[in-house]
């Protein structure tokens, strides 16, 4: 189990890096299922009772639980037999020390035709060698649909191929959009697709460009749709998309993939290196937020009973000063050349902002005392991800400069529902809802004092929800690079249609 639980651990690093935070939480979830109480049991019990080779005890225990899954109606839980495929393979490819991954090596320009395609199977793609996925059995909304998505790799998936058709080497057109695809195009469709993406990139830029000069403004107050970003990739989107800052810097990536603690310059010199289109631009930087299932390698620490009741975000930083301290000396730095905010992660108590605050005074007056110079004062806000804080917002109001909503915990925290966890999905989903009025309170409370909101979950980039936040004054959105142009468009009709005469002739 250790093995596999380690594996997990750096495929979801991998994941973090080249994609981003939230798309790495599958295979959070994959540690989980290993850590399961019940199903290790269950593997001993069998053991124990036929006598059998531990290979193929994991085997049966996993096709039963895969079969179970299966027999649900539910598309949710079909995926979940698939992460159970992805997690039983797994472990056994530990046992019988298998560690080759294929799709790791591929040749350039491949597609590639599976029976069905697992999640740990599209993040260790060949990104730069694969073209294009499809397969036999799956959905669009599974998780290694969601992946390449995410990896901007085009996904067909339920496409039936027989089995005497032989397609190595042969020119294939897949499009994502559609759901099809087309073995040995014509002619004239190998010049239609390349003129076809090329124009569906510039559907997206001119719908920023034709709203690009109308200012989103609600109620006399401008609507600002601002980026996540936690890769390079993701900066790439930021400038096309035209975002208008950093809304979530995850800095994350930059400890994780490390055997050791990145040394101040080496921190500096990377953030920089990255934000050097940024100047002019706020750029929202969030301290380390680590702890929980989220562990570093030079830090034997590790916190396997209740993760997210756990030390993470800023109760980890402040059990481990000296993290807290570098980060804010290096974006003390950074803040001579950019316009950083820092995010404050996991907030409880007004004392965790408080704590912060004589953190960063401190280092300010050792960098002045230094000679390097005397840096004027960044804004801090705590990030609202648990009850506590909209509980405490008043008292939490008076140490915070801004507010950012990290609605994602927030929910799975006032429902008691793991937002990895399949099975209370309905319950998560019902909660995106019920937390608004909270929220309008929360945000109302910070306007009164000149202090403004920003939310960066899920829910932002959700459209369901884009004009209940508006409504509820929420005019900073952070959302996927990829999401700006939709959100925008969203933000823009939603401005028109509330501001345009309530007559059924002028509205179409």
């Amino acid at each position: 189990m250790g093995k596999a639980h380690s594996d997990l651990a750096k495929l979801k690093l991998q994941v973090t890096t080249d994609i981003d935070e939230e798309h790495a939480k599958i295979f959070g979830a994959h540690q989980m299922m290993l850590k399961d109480i019940s199903l290790i049991k269950e593997i001993e019990d069998e053991i124990r009772s036929k006598l059998l080779n531990v290979e193929q005890v994991v085997q049966n225990v996993f096709q039963r639980h895969e079969q179970n899954m299966r027999g649900a109606k539910s598309n949710v839980f079909q995926e979940r037999a698939n992460d159970i495929i992805d997690v039983g393979r797994r472990l056994l490819k530990v046992l019988v020390g298998v560690n080759k991954n294929d799709l790791s090596i591929l040749p350039k320009n491949a597609v590639i035709f599976a029976q069905r395609l697992l999640p740990s199977d599209t993040a260790t793609l060949n990104i730069n060698n694969a073209k294009a996925i499809v397969t036999v059995e799956g959905a669009q909304n599974s998780h290694a649909a969601i992946l390449a998505r995410a990896l901007d790799i085009p996904f067909v998936a339920k496409i039936s191929i027989k089995n005497d058709v032989f397609l190595s080497e042969q020119r294939i057109i897949v499009d994502g959009e559609k759901g099809e695809i087309i073995i040995n195009p014509a002619p004239e469709e190998l010049k239609t697709y390349p003129e076809l993406i090329k124009k569906r990139l510039k559907a997206k830029q001119k719908i920023i460009r034709e709203i690009q000069d109308v200012p989103l403004k609600k109620d006399n107050q401008t609507i600002h749709v601002y980026a996540n970003v936690s890769s390079h990739s993701e900066f790439k989107m930021v400038k096309m998309f035209n975002a208008d800052g950093i809304g979530l810097y995850r800095t994350e990536p930059y400890y994780m993939g490390s055997s050791r603690l990145p040394t101040e310059d080496e921190l500096y010199t990377k953030l920089e290196k990255t934000l050097k289109d940024m100047t002019g631009q706020k750029v929202f930087l969030r301290l380390l937020d680590i702890g929980g299932d989220k562990t570093l390698p030079f830090l034997n620490i590790v916190e396997l009973k209740d993760p997210a009741l756990g030390l993470n975000g800023i109760r980890f930083l402040l059990k481990h000063p000296r993290l807290l301290q570098l980060q804010l000396r290096v974006f003390l730095r950074l803040s001579e050349k950019y316009k950083v905010n820092i995010i404050v992660p996991m907030v409880t108590l007004a004392s965790d902002m408080r704590r912060v605050h004589q953190y960063l005074d401190q280092e300010e007056r050792r960098l002045a005392n230094a000679g390097i110079k005397n840096y004027s004062k960044i804004p801090v806000g705590a990030m609202i991800e648990t009850p506590a804080a909209l509980l405490s917002i008043d008292e939490l109001l008076d140490y915070c400069d801004f507010l950012s909503f990290g609605t994602n915990d927030l929910v799975q925290y006032v429902m008691a529902a793991g937002r990895e966890k399949i099975e209370v999905s309905d319950y998560y989903e019902a909660g995106n809802k019920m937390i608004l009025p909270a929220l309008e309170a929360a945000i109302q409370k910070a306007k009164n004092r000149g202090i403004e909101c920003c939310i960066c979950g899920e829910l932002a980039g959700n459209l369901r929800y884009t004009e209940d936040l508006l409504n509820i004054g929420m005019t900073n959105f952070s959302v996927q690079p990829a999401l700006i142009p939709a959100i925008k468009k969203k933000i823009h009709s939603v401005i028109w249609y509330q501001n345009s005469p309530k007559s059924p002739v002028s509205v179409t």
